[in-house]
């Protein structure tokens, strides 16, 4: 094919990177949703990264509880020499294709000919998905890369007969695991059947040992940021494979609809005739050695069963697949006779071409073929459209002074959503909290941000619809509170509106007369949160035109005893709690909805603090049964500690707990000690990894209120806070 593979490989990867970078220098939309989160914690990443301390390394270990820190690390490093730009960050995208093509062109070479290793990293090159990755800041495409690298390395440990290459896979098995956690499900099949071959070989012994050294290589690159999330990892996979899959409403497991899906996007992902000649690759591997055909067999075929029976179906899953696809592929292409091979070849040429246009500038539109669910290429061409994240973000800036405000994003669209939002923020270091919509009220929010039109993916658009529809007539004390201060015209046709939160003051009534309602039945007005209180009573500390805007100084909750929880849920799951006394301090309430409707509507409080409080054993006991966290858990209350048993996990987990200070997120935290799992004690540098899943004040990081309390004391059959 050429005399000068490298060359040519590169050329390949120069081109297909010059263009899509063309590309980027073109478009001005914001990222879209997982997009931007990636982005977000790539600038986190390289503010992280400046901190020559260990605060630094724990802030990169601890950002996400599922994604890993190496593709968006990888871009924060970018970041501490180039500008932080949508083109330095997918940089890091072409670095990894260029991995991709490297490895997959080693494949291609050592399993048949350097002929058939540059039809695959062509092939895998000009794949639409894979343009399109480049495109966005996703891990897929790192993944893939990591995915090629260590299937390159199984290749060339021999089945562990080679010292080095092992300790290179084990390195590589570790950094795939740190780039995204599906990522044993790619390689375990090929990797399974090179120890299984270990097994039966001659020299099982030696080769048992550089295995072993293998998985301790992998195990130290990757526990570091697994260890803490081993317990609730596999809960958070399963939760998105299937539950948030039925809410995205994808068709059940082992329909035909959800079997289909993958083969019917195949030409999508991979390219028409790149499609075709995988099945054709597939079938005439029958025909290669028996290594070649039972490695490209499971490496291609085995993650491609599995993610076809989970109900979360995404593209993004089976690009990994892609590195062993395109090998397979190119393995077709080779076994067809000569004159086939050349037309075949050459539409593939062709095909790959037209790909590569499609995708990036819609030349020609990409056609939907029959029987397939999409166009043959996800793709759209660059867009100069200003969506006006900046112009926001300047009156935002204007209107808050500059001040730490918090801003509801109501819209879910992806072009304008919390998270571009979020994203702009933390890129520019700006002051502000970017919040979702929100359930009952806006509690906390100074700002609001609105658009008219489409809010976003069906499953998702319900709570922004109504929210939506609220202000623009649906409800008159939401409006009256949060007038418009701006508008702007979108892209989409729709119009975006910034709103800020300045209530009018009630006209034509006493502040007695609003203090008095105020004071006069608290339990109908705390019905949401409060029942079957003993004692209640509130007493209010205002000025008498600040009560008129919904202004309290000062408010003062006692009672005897209430249940506490969210009695508009399903399961509210309510706390008995006796001996209460809290201030809310700075209150902010809407007026016109209490004095019309007889409703309290708590639109902000500067803080709560918790003077006193009890919670009994037999309270706490009651409330542990109504909660789905608490099935298998017992808590006794000793003198100083309480001794926490779980079984739900297997293994019964016990611990002793006691309550400790807060911290610059928490009101107050959990430290545990003698713990053990299954009857073994847990060494202490691992009694985090067990306990932080089960820490319930990990809730309390994102309260909408600063909480001031007290650490909690636990004195023989209850837990009191506050002074009590």
């Amino acid at each position: 094919m050429t005399r000068r593979p490298l060359v040519a490989l590169a050329g390949l990867w120069l081109a297909i990177c010059g263009t899509a970078a063309v590309w980027l220098t073109v478009d001005r939309r914001p990222p879209e949703w997982d997009h931007a989160n990636h982005l977000e914690r790539a600038v986190d990443c390289y503010r992280n990264l400046r901190i020559v301390t260990d605060s630094g390394a724990r802030e990169i270990l601890e950002a996400s509880s599922f994604y890993p820190p190496l593709a968006t690390c990888a871009a924060g490093a970018l970041y501490l020499v180039f500008p932080i730009t949508p083109l330095t960050a997918q940089v890091v995208m072409m670095g990894f294709l260029a991995l991709a093509l490297a490895c997959v062109y080693g494949l291609g070479r050592r399993l048949a000919d350097v002929e058939t290793g540059l039809w695959a990293a062509f092939l895998f090159a000009t794949a639409p998905f894979v343009v399109f990755s480049l495109t966005n800041f996703q891990l897929d495409l790192p993944l893939a890369a990591m995915v090629a690298l260590t299937l390159y390395a199984i290749l060339r440990t021999e089945d562990f007969g080679r010292p080095g290459w092992s300790l290179a896979l084990g390195a590589a098995v570790g950094l795939g695991m740190l780039t995204k956690p599906p990522f044993a499900a790619y390689v375990g099949p090929p990797l399974l059947w090179s120890l299984g071959r270990a097994l039966a070989s001659s020299e099982r012994r030696r080769r048992l040992l550089w295995a072993a050294g293998a998985l301790a290589m992998g195990a130290a690159l990757a526990l570091p940021w697994y260890g803490p999330r081993l317990f609730g990892l596999p809960a958070q996979m399963l939760n998105r494979s299937f539950k948030q899959a039925a809410e995205q409403q994808n068709p059940d497991p082992l329909t035909a609809a959800a079997l289909s899906f993958y083969p019917r996007t195949l030409p999508t992902q991979l390219g028409l005739i790149a499609a075709l000649l995988l099945l054709w690759g597939l079938w005439a591997l029958g025909k290669e050695g028996r290594t070649t055909r039972a490695f490209l067999w499971l490496a291609t075929l085995g993650p491609f069963v599995l993610f076809s029976l989970i109900q979360n179906k995404n593209l993004r899953y089976t690009l990994p697949i892609l590195p062993a696809a395109v090998l397979v592929a190119a393995m077709g292409l080779r076994a067809l006779p000569s004159g086939w091979r050349r037309v075949a070849g050459a539409g593939a040429l062709v095909a790959g071409l037209l790909q590569v246009s499609m995708t990036l500038w819609a030349l020609p539109p990409p056609p939907t073929l029959p029987g397939m669910i999409l166009p043959l290429a996800i793709g759209r061409p660059p867009s100069g459209a200003d969506w006006q994240h900046d112009r926001i973000l300047a009156d935002l800036g204007r209107a808050s002074r500059g001040h730490a405000v918090t801003v509801a994003i109501v819209p879910n669209d992806n072009f304008f959503s919390v998270s571009n939002f979020r994203y702009e923020v933390v890129r520019r270091g700006l002051p502000y909290r970017m919040t979702r919509s929100w359930t009952d009220a806006p509690l906390g929010v100074d700002f609001v941000v609105l658009k008219t039109g489409a809010q976003g993916p069906s499953y998702a658009a319900a709570r922004p619809e109504r929210i939506s529809r609220a202000f623009t007539g649906g409800d008159p004390y939401w409006m009256s509170a949060f007038p418009v201060i701006a508008e702007y015209p979108l892209p989409d046709g729709s119009t975006a509106s910034l709103r800020a939160r300045r209530i009018p003051p009630l006209v034509g009534v006493r502040p007695l007369a609003v203090a008095e309602r105020l004071e006069r039945d608290p339990a109908a007005l705390l019905a949401d949160n409060v029942d079957d209180a003993q004692g209640l009573k509130v007493r209010l500390e205002y000025r008498p035109q600040g009560i008129l805007r919904g202004e309290i100084d000062r408010a003062v909750l006692t009672a005897d005893s209430a249940f506490v929880g969210e009695f508009g849920r399903r399961r509210p799951a309510p706390l008995r709690m006796r001996d209460i006394w809290i201030e809310g301090k700075g209150l902010v309430f809407n007026p016109q909805r209490l004095m019309r409707e007889g409703r309290l509507e708590i639109l902000d409080l500067k803080a709560l603090v918790i003077r006193s409080v009890t919670v009994t054993q037999e309270d706490l006991s009651e409330f542990l049964l109504d909660q789905p966290m608490g099935s298998g858990m017992s808590i006794a209350l000793e003198d100083g500690a309480a001794k926490v048993r779980v079984t739900r996990f297997g293994p019964t987990l016990k611990a002793r707990v006691r309550f400790g200070p807060g911290d610059s997120e928490r009101p107050f935290t959990l430290s545990a000690s003698r713990v053990s799992l299954g009857g073994m004690t847990v060494p202490g540098p691992f009694v985090n990894w067990v306990i932080r899943h089960l820490d319930p004040t990990t809730a309390l990081r994102h309260l909408p209120v600063p909480v001031v309390v007290e650490p909690p004391r636990i004195v023989d059959g209850k837990i009191t806070l506050g002074a009590n």
